[in-house]
């Protein structure tokens, strides 16, 4: 399905009490959102938050209070309206439906069930990121244990632990709706596609950049159909002339289709949008980017969005018509932005560009005819025809007859 977004877009971000860690689709129109201040007696709360975001405003439908550990990390069921949140080391399963008590202005999301997703040791090791996956049969979770956990959902058995990572595991990612495949990152260059039916690795991806230069895959995601795959990845080595790329692959054979660049900003976060037209990402520096998924080309880019890191981006669909992408960040902001709308600043530079191819001629026009080296009109100019009997036209030329 294609969507096509509208200049007037109206949607407008929310500000919330809490520096926000993570954000999700929970369907086409309401968004979950989770953060918080910690086990810090500082009054910040540790909660998850779900928005309804169709009108000109979020309005806020659903709370759950986390207590004194903040939610890092956040994933919807593709089907049922159920998130799965990483606090700690903790995997906790909420459900959103209305189940307001007296007296409560917003309802609270209910839990489901909770459980230890990440091995406890003195280190407090926890979840970095979660993913539902086989139509929402399965859940995957991983962390700084350097492994992958695959549970049966809803029972929450545990289908695989998988310990074949060198590094903390920062990502994971699967196609929801499609086949039973996965792909995982970790904070060293490693990369990895995996079957998890069978619990076995399928290939390794390794980016082949600047020669003699490292890198490590930052953020990964699916296309909505399954058949691309998008990756930032950044140099584990970051200097200020580093540059950030973009990567799609195509998962037929894995090959890389094309990628985008962007020098000197550190790419973090990454998300692509329904129809698969557009994949942004943004910076550690508060800027976001929009790219056009079919050459990765830089169709717009939103400098200073946020004041902080972003930490998470996410499109929704607010009317039938239209998708907006939202943006969050430790500075406690929920902003909108319209990503077909071009950036004006490439408009600025083409029209600059021509000023001053217009001004270069003017000047070579001047120089050249001040040096007489072009033409002068009388040059140009060209007689009329002589008509006429031959007497005439001899008389007109002053020819006498001898």
């Amino acid at each position: 399905q294609h969507y096509f977004i509208q200049s007037n877009l109206s949607m407008s971000g929310c500000s919330v009490d809490y520096p926000i860690y993570g954000i999700t689709a929970l369907d086409g129109v309401r968004i979950a959102l989770c953060g918080g201040g910690g086990g810090m007696k500082s009054g910040v709360p540790n909660v998850v938050e779900v928005y309804d975001t169709r009108g000109s405003g979020m309005v806020l439908l659903y709370r759950y209070d986390c207590g004194t550990v903040a939610p890092t990390c956040i994933a919807a069921h593709p089907g049922d309206p159920v998130l799965a949140v990483g606090l700690d080391h903790k995997l906790l399963i909420l459900q959103a439906e209305d189940n307001k008590k007296l007296g409560q202005k917003v309802p609270d999301l209910s839990k489901v069930d909770e459980c230890d997703a990440v091995k406890v040791t003195d280190k407090e090791e926890i979840i970095k990121s979660i993913t539902f996956c086989c139509f929402g049969e399965k859940l995957v979770t991983v962390g700084e244990d350097n492994a992958i956990t695959v549970w049966e959902y809803p029972s929450l058995a545990k289908r695989w632990h998988i310990t074949q990572h060198l590094s903390e595991v920062t990502q994971v990612t699967s196609h929801v709706m499609g086949d039973p495949e996965i792909v995982t990152s970790t904070r060293s260059s490693e990369c990895f596609v995996w079957d998890v039916e069978s619990g076995k690795r399928k290939r390794q991806l390794k980016y082949q950049g600047l020669e003699g230069v490292k890198y490590r895959y930052r953020n990964i995601k699916y296309g909505s159909n399954g058949s691309t795959f998008y990756a930032v990845v950044v140099p584990i080595a970051w200097s200020r002339t580093s540059s950030s790329h973009l990567l799609k692959y195509d998962c037929e054979d894995w090959s890389l289709v094309c990628e985008g660049r962007v020098v000197g900003e550190p790419l973090a976060e990454l998300a692509v949008s329904p129809d698969e037209t557009l994949v942004a990402s943004a910076s550690s520096n508060g800027h976001v980017y929009v790219f056009d998924s079919f050459n990765m080309g830089l169709r717009r880019c939103i400098s200073s969005a946020h004041g902080l890191f972003v930490t998470g981006l996410c499109f929704t669909t607010p009317s039938p018509d239209q998708y907006a992408l939202l943006s969050v960040s430790a500075d406690r902001e929920c902003k909108v932005h319209n990503p077909h709308l071009a950036d004006p600043a490439r408009y600025f530079k083409a029209i600059l560009l021509l000023l001053v191819l217009l001004g270069v001629l003017y000047i070579a026009f001047t120089v050249l005819n001040s040096y007489g080296l072009l033409p002068h009109i009388d040059d140009f100019h060209t007689t009329e025809p002589d008509t006429g009997t031959p007497e005439e036209i001899h008389q007109k030329h002053g020819h006498n007859e001898l």
